[in-house]
């Protein structure tokens, strides 16, 4: 095992000052020897002890990640191509800012609490948590606090919030169908709260720009989970066969409703055009590959990391809401009419 003494006798310096090097407190060392330090720790591949680490800082050198989404019947939150996609782009920011990450998934929130606490985090980024089960956290938990896609209301210090531009995109996909020639399109979620609340608003805003009447009757609300949903598409069946197109605030729910409906014999998108948000794998790989909206998942994720990382060195973070903007990526899912 490679120790700070033998990094330090290789280049001709103090234990402590490699020491220093190591945990970022290198303020006195002139940037060539840090720069000749740090490549020999690469070259006789040292790794840090995370004990001797928290002793030396005073930290655990640890950012936990709470993933607040329940469970729904069909998959646990990490079977959900987009919440495995964030969470792996954050891994890599994360290893990328020298720290290491935690993964909690919601079990409880007492939990998600204990095992912050007794961690010691140096930082956190939560995100799928009711603005009653933010403040719990908020109030167990005092360090740097980036919650992704949480919109609610946030009184604390420490706390930045990163998101989407999920109205400029409902709105997008909007215009996008209406300039395709469709007039009867249902927007269908599975609630209406944060994104999906600000992707249906972006959505009705271009419906009103386009003269079109009676808006709340465009918009269907679905069953959370999957076998009571399914029941509600084919309950509805009459009803989706008068759209011509149907857009989903999320691509796992279009993809899993255009498999559901091809089987009920509905043809798509001849009979019925299909779009979705969010752009995950399924969306490249499904039949008919699916147009979506497409919203920069390791932008989102580099972001928040930045963001955490500014508040730990101290600085503010005050000001504008940082968002990812958006974009409609077109497949064959939707035909012009």
């Amino acid at each position: 095992m490679v120790r700070i003494k033998d990094i330090a006798e290789r280049a001709g310096v103090s234990a402590t000052t490699v020491s220093n090097v190591i945990h970022h407190k290198a303020g006195k060392v002139s940037p060539e020897l840090v720069e000749k330090i740090e490549r020999i720790i690469r070259e006789m591949n040292y790794v840090p002890s995370l004990s001797a680490r928290m002793l030396a800082n005073e930290s655990s050198g640890i950012l936990g990640v709470a993933v607040g989404y329940p469970e729904r019947s069909l998959h646990l939150p990490l079977e959900d191509p987009f919440v495995a996609s964030l969470i792996g782009h954050l891994e890599h920011a994360i290893r990328e800012l020298g720290y290491y990450m935690m993964l909690l998934t919601k079990r409880s929130m007492e939990e998600i609490l204990q095992e912050s606490r007794a961690w010691n985090f140096d930082g956190l980024i939560a995100f799928g948590f009711s603005q009653e089960e933010f403040e719990a956290l908020r109030e167990a938990f005092d360090k740097p606090i980036v919650t992704i896609d949480s919109y609610f209301d946030r009184r604390y210090p420490r706390v930045c919030n990163v998101g989407t531009d999920d109205f400029d995109g409902g709105y997008q996909i909007g215009r996008f169908l209406l300039n395709r020639g469709h007039r009867d399109i249902l927007f269908v979620a599975d609630n209406d709260l944060g994104v999906d609340h600000l992707r249906w608003e972006g959505f009705r805003k271009a419906m009103a720009e386009a003269g079109l009447e009676h808006l709340d009757d465009m918009r269907l609300m679905v069953p959370w989970d999957y076998e009571p949903r399914l029941r509600r598409y084919d309950e509805l069946l009459g009803l989706l066969r008068r759209q011509t197109a149907l857009f989903f605030c999320s691509d796992y729910n279009a993809v899993e409703a255009m498999n559901h409906l091809r089987r009920r014999g509905v043809d798509i998108p001849g009979e019925l055009s299909v779009a979705g948000f969010d752009d995950i794998v399924y969306a490249r790989t499904c039949w008919p590959p699916l147009t979506t909206v497409h919203q920069p998942v390791d932008k989102k994720a580099a972001l928040a990391v930045e963001m955490l990382g500014r508040m730990l060195r101290g600085e503010r973070v005050d000001g504008p809401e940082p968002k990812v903007s958006v974009h409609v990526v077109e497949r064959q899912s939707v035909c012009a009419r």
